[in-house]
């Protein structure tokens, strides 16, 4: 049987399945360029930042409602990195731990409590409990990069949410 060679002997199948590699290849990294170089979120309008977050975080806190939460004002803040102005919305505690979890035990029947509430305000879905150190936690994005992680110990946090503006300060999102 006859084997068509490539131009550099080889079969011509092998060249043609490399340079189709490579050109997959190079726009598989094109794109992971350009996804860094967006960050891959959209920032939000400054004038609605606070709002949005903090609406986000009372519907959280109404699921949660078997305990006393508090917003420890301290931890609100907006920073310039990197170009992009980010907003951390806070930090919320509990009176005590988490109720209904422990360790990896409790997490399936909380997310199922959370996830739709997440899903109006744009976070996704809370993933698999992780732990770090003794404690374990879950986390959610949003469209607007903000990371939210609620913990066993009874705290729910926001931070780096991407915000539009001119002006990173706290006079801008009304702090």
């Amino acid at each position: 049987m006859d084997r068509a060679v490539g131009p550099r002997g080889g079969s011509s199948r092998g060249t043609l399945q490399g340079a189709r590699t490579r050109r997959v290849a190079l726009c598989g990294a094109a794109a992971l360029l350009l996804a860094g170089c967006t960050g891959g979120a959209e920032p939000l309008p400054a004038a609605d930042a606070v709002e949005h977050y903090d609406q986000a975080a009372q519907a959280l806190l109404a699921e949660l409602s078997s305990q006393q939460w508090t917003l420890d004002e301290g931890r609100r803040s907006v920073a310039e990195e990197d170009g992009q102005c980010l907003y951390s919305p806070g930090t919320w505690e509990a009176e005590g731990t988490l109720d209904g979890v422990s360790g990896e035990d409790g997490w399936d029947e909380l997310a199922q409590r959370l996830d739709p509430v997440l899903a109006v305000h744009g976070f996704e879905d809370l993933g698999d409990p992780r732990r770090q150190g003794a404690l374990y936690s879950v986390t959610s994005t949003d469209a607007h990069g903000a990371e939210l992680v609620l913990d066993e110990q009874g705290r729910l946090s926001m931070r780096g949410a991407h915000v539009e503006t001119s002006s990173c300060t706290p006079e801008v999102l009304g702090l």
